[in-house]
């Protein structure tokens, strides 16, 4: 599918679409929580779905009416006399974190399980499982560190190391597996990024009755705990709402409201607040909502190593500053949906802006935004912020813009509901 998007002035209000972080994190604790878990407010991304199908084929019963999850679970336990015996091969679609979560927790269970993906995820990298999970006790198997990944429990519990420089979502499986194992574990991690991310992890896993403590979050210990079923609210996604946020401080004179975004969990692309307070725009937030509306874009400086989705809309900001950005962490867009780095680079050429990559740096070289055929590489991100740099700057045609499906399936009809000028139309082929 391609969409056209032209330069438009902003106004309205927006919902923010649910958290796929969060609401991934919840179908995972209520699989292991034994009872009926209710989840309100559940994103229709196909990340989510995944997730879903996931914990179905380790044996939840799961029920969807509308925009509510009912999950019953109990893994492993509960399922280990074979009512309810989970699939030997379960699909993961194109979700990094469904697929990492996921894998630690069904290594609970003595059955030979294989994971299986599609697309992007096929590229991603499962090499840090390979020296954690045999410490376990746990047979483990990669096609050369890539999917298919075959695991087989169950999980022997005992003092862990781990590298977490490459993602936090292994680390996120495996406190979720630990916290339903056998007995006491504890659990050493040498450079950890994303340091947010785990902060929500534990957040939810306390919610659900997990009994975890941490010095840092460089030091864990795990208490098995039997986990409790329990009704959820997914909050509003703040990694969604950054490129809208962007979007109003750039083209909308009146403002525009993004609802439905709170501080109940940790989510690490709220600091995208910090990077607009940081040059005085015009913003306001609140306890469910962000106020923004057209204001100066003074060049910056950010380190996102721990919120390495910001990359996209925060590009798209710097290319109306008024001098050169720089952003921190590219080494953090390597294992994505695309190789992000250089996707930004050579996209957004096209549009006259120009970026450098060095080492771990990114540099953003304003410039006259000039009209572009933008290939989004299958990678969600990329077409979101081909689109916000159109709003804002000149008319950009968006191949393969359905990828937004991954985490925001509503962009361009939210997008739409604020400027009236996002002409959507598909091309066979594209």
């Amino acid at each position: 599918m391609k969409v056209e998007v032209f330069p438009s002035e902003l106004k309205g209000s927006i919902v923010a679409p649910g958290s796929k972080s969060a609401a991934q994190r919840f179908v995972a604790c209520a699989l292991l929580a034994r009872g009926k878990s209710t989840i309100y407010n559940f994103p229709q991304s196909n990340d989510c779905k995944a997730a879903l199908e996931i914990a179905q084929s380790l044996g939840a019963v799961v029920t969807v009416k509308g925009s509510t999850v009912h999950i019953s679970g109990g893994f492993p336990s509960a399922f280990l006399s074979g009512i309810r015996n989970p699939k030997s091969e379960i699909a993961c679609g194109e979700s990094g974190l469904a697929s990492r979560m996921f894998i630690p927790i069904a290594a609970l269970h003595n059955q030979e399980i294989t994971f299986v993906g599609e697309g992007s995820l096929l590229q991603r990298s499962f090499e840090s499982f390979e020296k954690v999970l045999p410490q376990l006790g746990v047979k483990y198997t990669t096609n050369s560190g890539r999917l298919p990944v075959t695991v087989q429990g169950p999980i022997q519990t005992t003092n862990v190391e781990m590298d977490a420089s490459d993602s936090s979502q292994f680390l996120t499986g495996l406190l979720m597996a630990l916290s339903r194992a056998g007995s006491d574990s504890s659990l050493v991690v040498r450079k950890l990024r994303s340091r947010p991310y785990v902060e929500m992890t534990l957040q939810i896993l306390e919610k659900f009755g997990a009994q975890i403590s941490t010095q840092n979050l460089e030091q864990f210990t795990i208490q098995p705990a039997l986990l409790s079923p329990t009704s959820v609210h997914v909050p509003g996604d703040w990694s969604g709402a950054a490129f809208l946020i962007v979007a109003g401080v750039l083209c909308s004179e009146t403002g525009i409201r993004i609802e439905n975004l709170n501080n109940e969990f940790t989510q690490s692309d709220q600091a995208i607040v910090s990077v607009l307070q940081s040059m005085n725009a015009n913003i306001l937030v609140d306890d469910n909502s962000v106020f923004v509306k057209s204001s100066e874009i003074k060049a910056f400086d950010f380190d996102a190593n721990d919120c390495p989705d910001l990359f996209p809309p925060l590009v798209v900001l710097a290319s109306f500053a008024d001098g050169v950005s720089t952003l921190f962490g590219v080494k953090r867009l390597l294992n994505k949906e695309s190789n992000r780095a250089k996707t930004l680079q050579q996209e957004f050429a096209k549009a006259n802006i120009r970026i450098t990559l060095r080492d771990d740096e990114m540099k953003i070289y304003p410039a006259h935004v000039r009209p572009a055929i933008i290939n989004s590489h299958n990678d969600h991100r990329i077409a979101m912020a081909a689109a916000i740099l159109g709003v804002a700057g000149a008319r950009m045609t968006i191949k393969g813009a359905e990828c937004v499906n991954k985490s925001f399936p509503e962009f361009f009809q939210v997008l739409q509901s604020v400027q009236g000028k996002v002409n959507l139309f598909a091309n066979a082929g594209a």
